[in-house]
C-alpha cells in the first residue's frame, strides 16, 4: 500500500488551502504568479515562510500593519519592490539572512557534479525534511534550457524508485479543494542517473538541481552549502 506524505502545518477550510501563519494565525497560502512582483522563486519562498509561519498572506499583499516585525517591511524590500526578477538559490539565502538579521536558518543544497553521491545527498535532504513535516523549495531545469523553475513541495509518495513529489507551483492555478496542483517524479533509480526527473503540469524532463530548506526543527542536521547553483529561476 503506498502511503501519501503531507507536510504538518497544511490544511483545508472551506476548500481553500490555509496553514498556521505568524501568531499562530490561520491565514491561506497558495500564491499564484500576477499576485506579487518577481517571479516563481519569490512566490515559492513566500509560501515557504508562511508554512514556517514567519509570514501571513496578507502581510505580503497588503500594506504592512505597524504591529507587524520588521523583518516583513525588510523582506518586502528585499523582494517584492525590487526591480531583480531572477534569483539563485544562494541569492534567495542571502537576502532571507539580511531580511531576518540572521537569525532564521536557511540551508541550500544543489548538485555539483552528475554521479550518485550527489543526487542521493540532494534526495535524502528532500525526503528527510518532508518525513519532518516541512516544505521544501525545489529548482529545477527542463532539459536544453538555461532557466529554470521553482516550486515548493508540500508532500510525497514513493513507488519503485521514483520519488514523486506533490508541489505548490504557482504557475498554474491551485483548484478547489487541493493541496497541491503540480507532480515531479525523481529517479533514484542511481543504476539510471540518465533516466531524468520529469514535471508533469509541462510535460517536461528536468533534472531538480538545488533545494532550499528553512530548518526550525533542532532534530534536523544543519549542513549550510557555500557555494550555489549557477541557474537562476
Amino acid at each position: 500500500m503506498q502511503t501519501i506524505n503531507v507536510i504538518d502545518n497544511v490544511f483545508l477550510k472551506d476548500g481553500i488551502l490555509h496553514a498556521f501563519g505568524r501568531e499562530e494565525e490561520e491565514t491561506m497560502v497558495f500564491l499564484k504568479q500576477g499576485d506579487l512582483l518577481g517571479r516563481c522563486a519569490v512566490y515559492s519562498l513566500m509560501m515557504m515562510l508562511i508554512f514556517h509561519k514567519k509570514i501571513n498572506i496578507e502581510d505580503i499583499l497588503h500594506k504592512v500593519s505597524s504591529k507587524a516585525p520588521t523583518y516583513i517591511k525588510e523582506l518586502k524590500k528585499q523582494f517584492l519592490l525590487s526591480t531583480k526578477r531572477r534569483y539563485s538559490m544562494t541569492d534567495l539565502k542571502k537576502k532571507l539572512l539580511l531580511s531576518f538579521n540572521n537569525q532564521i536558518p536557511v540551508d541550500v543544497f544543489f548538485i555539483r557534479n552528475f554521479n550518485e553521491d550527489e543526487f542521493r545527498k540532494l534526495h535524502l535532504k528532500i525526503k528527510e525534511h518532508l518525513d519532518a513535516g516541512l516544505p521544501v523549495q525545489i529548482s529545477f531545469v527542463p532539459i536544453g534550457r538555461k532557466i529554470g523553475h521553482s516550486v515548493v513541495a508540500v508532500g510525497y509518495t514513493m513507488y519503485g524508485k521514483t520519488l514523486r513529489l506533490f508541489c505548490l507551483d504557482s504557475a498554474f492555478d491551485l483548484q478547489y479543494a487541493s493541496i497541491w496542483n503540480n507532480v515531479i517524479d525523481i529517479n533514484m533509480d542511481y543504476d539510471d542517473l540518465y533516466k531524468l526527473d520529469f514535471y508533469y503540469m509541462a510535460n517536461e524532463v528536468v533534472i531538480v538541481e538545488s533545494i532550499l530548506l528553512i530548518n526550525d526543527k533542532p532534530d534536523l542536521p544543519f549542513e549550510p552549502e557555500e557555494k550555489d547553483s549557477l541557474l537562476p529561476f
